[in-house]
């Protein structure tokens, strides 16, 4: 039933993301490449912002200024791998934060639950370690740049969709940017530069060919079909893990509770047992005693 129920409520936002797109292909219909991104960005994504974001995530950059450091193809296109290390690393944070904060908020709500235990032996046992770990949180959170404005809910799974989604929208949006402004701008170059049939047929001096060979119209084309096959192929895989990402972390929203419980049971046990241990003890010692006693 939870699978089909985060079938349905990812499916529908899916279908809300197509028809907010007709409303907004409308809206930046004029525009291209950077100004259509940030357009559908606003009429598109934003009606998916979560009301309790965990993470202030990084924008990405203009493909014209994306640089060396993520060049890992031969085909020219920087601003893709920078566009998949900015999402994946967003994506990692939002979840991390989400977690720090299902765990703060069940280890503090566990901490109120602990003081109505009448002999305050459990409390005792246990506060101080629920205060290190929740301190342990507050560091990775700090690392991280974690927003926590919720304190008190322990399953924030809907707002965590949202705001997954949210980044989703983006990143996809993004890379249709990146994918036509590298066909716009390949295409300008080709128009610019001679033919491959110029190149070859003597029309230029060494020098000059020496040059325009670095990169032909027909490398042009190939780096293009490139980059659309790769953005195509991370655009289908980004859909294929986002379910998967979403219900491994709500699963876990709904067992770290349960798990805490767990430990707060054993707790309980051990304390008993010593209680036990203490107060059978001399009623044992005495009854070795009348037996020993009996024996005489």
């Amino acid at each position: 039933m939870k699978k089909v129920s985060l079938f349905i409520a990812i499916f529908s936002g899916v279908l809300l993301m197509q028809n907010t797109a007709f409303s907004a292909d409308w809206v930046c219909g004029w525009q291209q490449w950077y100004p259509l991104y940030e357009c559908r960005v606003q009429n598109i994504c934003e009606s998916y912002k979560s009301e309790k974001p965990v993470y202030a995530s990084e924008k990405y950059i203009k493909a014209e200024e994306a640089t060396q450091e993520f060049q890992n193809w031969n085909n020219g296109s920087p601003a893709i791998d920078a566009a998949m290390k900015t999402y994946r690393e967003n994506m990692g944070n939002i979840y991390k934060c989400a977690m720090i904060q299902s765990q703060r908020n069940s280890l503090n709500q566990m901490k109120e639950f602990l003081k109505w235990e009448s002999s305050g032996q459990l409390s005792d046992a246990l506060e101080w370690q629920i205060d290190q770990r929740i301190a342990r949180l507050d560091l990775s959170s700090s690392s991280v740049w974690c927003s926590l404005t919720d304190e008190k809910s322990q399953q924030n799974k809907l707002n965590i969709l949202r705001e997954t989604t949210q980044q989703l929208c983006i990143y996809t949006s993004y890379l249709e940017y990146v994918k036509a402004y590298y066909e716009g701008t390949g295409s300008d170059y080709s128009r610019s530069n001679p033919t491959d049939t110029q190149i070859t047929d003597g029309s230029y001096s060494n020098q000059v060919l020496n040059q325009l060979t670095k990169v032909t119209p027909s490398k042009i084309s190939n780096d293009i079909n490139a980059s659309k096959n790769k953005i195509a192929q991370e655009i289908s895989h980004t859909y294929k893990i986002f379910p998967i990402a979403y219900q491994a972390y709500s699963e876990y929203e709904n067992n770290y509770p349960i798990h805490v419980l767990l430990e707060v049971i054993e707790w309980d046990f051990l304390i008993l047992r010593q209680l036990m241990y203490q107060n059978l003890m001399p009623i044992a010692q005495l009854w070795l005693k009348v037996i020993n006693a009996m024996s005489f």
